[in-house]
């Protein structure tokens, strides 16, 4: 996997068919799409993208190319946040959570559950990594 993996909305999307499914083709990934109408042609450019990009891996089968992931959605999630905070706020993870609250996108009972998983892994001493 590569480290910085940045994936836009459109891969992103494509990819959580794959993660969710396992495997597939474009014709695959494309009935597993909700709300998107993406020709097959522009899925299939877009999963052998993703490939060069190093998170699919492909085999051909009959005529078909079968795609599969090669990095989980929790690594492409933690790269992808890991970008977004290196790039807005210097790598301090505490300004993103500081900036969510501050613009009240966290709410009281959101608030009360990041708390509850702070609190258990202070307890439990779990790490980041």
């Amino acid at each position: 996997m590569t480290k910085n993996t940045k994936l836009s909305d459109q891969q992103y999307q494509l990819m959580s068919v794959l993660w969710n499914i396992g495997e597939g083709s474009a014709k695959t990934v494309q009935s597993g799409l909700e709300d998107v109408t993406l020709a097959h042609t522009t899925i299939a450019t877009i999963l052998t993208r993703l490939e060069k990009k190093g998170v699919l891996t492909s085999r051909t089968e009959g005529r078909e190319r079968i795609f599969t992931p090669r990095i989980s959605e929790n690594e492409a999630q933690k790269s992808m946040i890991s970008s977004l905070v290196g790039t807005l706020f210097k790598g301090d993870d505490r300004q993103l959570l500081a900036h969510l609250v501050k613009e009240n996108e966290i709410d009281d009972a959101e608030l009360n559950a990041i708390q509850q998983i702070l609190n258990n892994k202070t307890v439990t001493g779990e790490s980041n990594d």
